[in-house]
């Protein structure tokens, strides 16, 4: 997390340090109050069970204190501090200049991806990741992000395998239970603190989709994407903000939320999420009272609009209609719904059910893709020879770049960018794309950093090249 006086933060809203995202409905708080029997049999069959909490013994000391310290032993090769460059401008009469930003990250597979908070490498110039183990700096690249819940997925590649963290269970993670944040707070490298859950399911008012875990672990600026451990040594969390001038309150995203948005920061690099088009509110007292027969608040929630052409407009809701379930789940708030649609596909063809003055409907709407889903740029990292810079910036071929060079099929490695004086001037350009490496099928960037890495320094590697529409052959001595 960036210094909180940085102007580059003035995102700031309700003294949370946290990301800028205004929430564009009120989300009602979470309620397990039974809904009236007024017709619809199937909403209490449909209803999900509560998924009993675990009760395992936790790792204790002297069977009365918490075994923080083999958490911290056992997990803290997997914890990472996150640097990063950004471009600033100092004044309208002097060339930008750099900013220094940190913060922390946790390793998610043997691959070397990286788990950390969006607003901790948004607009980063250069990425770098120290890893416990030696210290050592390593380039990362951003593979996707997600500005929505504030996540940002880089890697890095070292030339070997990884030791990564093992998810846990957030909806089953009960409050009052030790946790363990590991993190960089304020640049202290891997410091560890302790507490418990305070609480599950916090709305700060920065977003659609907050679902915030609690803790009074102590979080500082500098921990941001760092993991929020169970006493098993399984993250639950990750650490996003604070409460400014606040003690014992930080705030965590739910670890449950991140196994459902990392497939597709992997694959595609941002997060697709499901849209009906239309404006929703939280069935309150009043608004229960006004509608009258006998509906209790929090039965459903209230479409308050439809877009015209929308999905919801097309699948027949009308203004008034009361939402009770969703593709089968109950969806009594806001924040239900709105999970339960995010969570679906676009194209998804979902069933409805409504009421509709009173009386129970059912219907079918396919889902179309939020207008305003964030794409953010997907910047590369330079690939580098052993002991030295190879001296090129690549990144994985697209459908945009196919189209581009005109390649049969989206394979390779598109070269960016060629730094004079390295091993590559000269012999590659700026819109080549690399194929292979010796006898080694290249199908994106980081099998092409893979493959210069494992090329014994002052031995010439052949590289298979498509360039000019036809591939050539040219060799690189590194």
């Amino acid at each position: 997390m960036s210094h909180p006086n940085n102007p580059a933060r003035r995102w700031l809203r309700y003294s949370f340090v946290l990301i800028a995202t205004s929430a564009a409905f009120v989300l009602g708080q979470n309620t397990d109050t039974p809904p009236p029997s007024i017709g619809i049999p199937s909403v209490h069959a449909q209803q999900a069970p509560r998924k009993a909490a675990k009760k395992r013994a936790a790792p204790m000391v002297n069977d009365r204190l918490p075994d923080v310290a083999t958490v911290f032993e056992e997990q803290k090769s997997k914890v990472v501090s996150v640097k990063t460059e950004v471009a600033q401008k100092v004044s309208p009469f002097l060339n930008p200049g750099t900013r220094a930003g940190q913060g922390s990250g946790f390793i998610v597979d043997p691959q070397g991806h990286i788990i950390t908070n969006y607003h901790v490498v948004n607009g980063a110039q250069k990425i770098e990741v120290v890893l416990e183990e030696g210290g050592r700096r390593y380039p990362a690249r951003l593979v996707g992000a997600d500005e929505k819940t504030d996540i940002a997925l880089i890697k890095i590649n070292t030339g070997r395998t990884l030791d990564a963290v093992e998810f846990g269970d957030s909806s089953d993670a009960r409050v009052g239970e030790w946790v363990v944040a590991i993190g960089n707070p304020f640049g202290l490298e891997h410091s560890v603190t302790a507490g418990i859950l305070s609480a599950k399911g916090r709305n700060l008012g920065q977003g659609l989709y907050d679902n915030f875990l609690q803790t009074d672990a102590s979080i500082n600026p500098g921990n941001s994407g760092g993991p929020l451990f169970n006493l098993y040594g399984e993250v639950i969390g990750v650490n996003t903000a604070i409460i400014r001038d606040g003690q014992g309150i930080g705030f965590a995203v739910p670890i449950d939320m991140i196994k459902t948005i990392l497939p597709q920061l992997k694959e595609r690099g941002y997060v697709v999420r499901g849209y009906i088009g239309a404006g929703i509110q939280q069935l309150d007292q009043e608004l229960a009272d006004s509608l009258g027969g006998g509906i209790e608040p929090n039965y459903g929630v209230v479409i308050g609009s439809t877009e015209q052409g929308g999905p919801a407009a097309l699948a027949g809701l009308l203004v008034e209609d009361i939402i009770v379930t969703f593709n089968g789940r109950r969806t009594q708030t806001v924040q239900q719904l709105l999970f339960a649609v995010a969570e679906a596909a676009p194209g998804e063809t979902v069933e409805l059910e409504i009421l509709r003055g009173g009386r129970p409907m059912t219907l079918s709407l396919t889902l179309a893709e939020r207008p305003d889903t964030n794409k953010p740029p997907v910047a590369k990292a330079p690939v580098e020879a052993p002991g030295e810079r190879f001296g090129v910036t690549a990144r994985d071929v697209d459908q945009e770049v196919k189209k581009l060079v005109g390649l049969p099929k989206p394979q390779g490695a598109y070269i960016e960018q060629v730094e004079p004086g390295s091993p590559a001037a000269g012999i590659l350009k700026a819109g080549d794309v690399v194929l292979r490496v010796n006898r080694y099928e290249v199908r994106g960037a980081d099998e092409l950093a893979s493959a210069i890495s494992k090329i014994p320094s002052g031995k010439a590697a052949r590289l298979l090249v498509w360039r000019g529409g036809r591939s050539i052959f040219v060799a690189v001595r590194l």
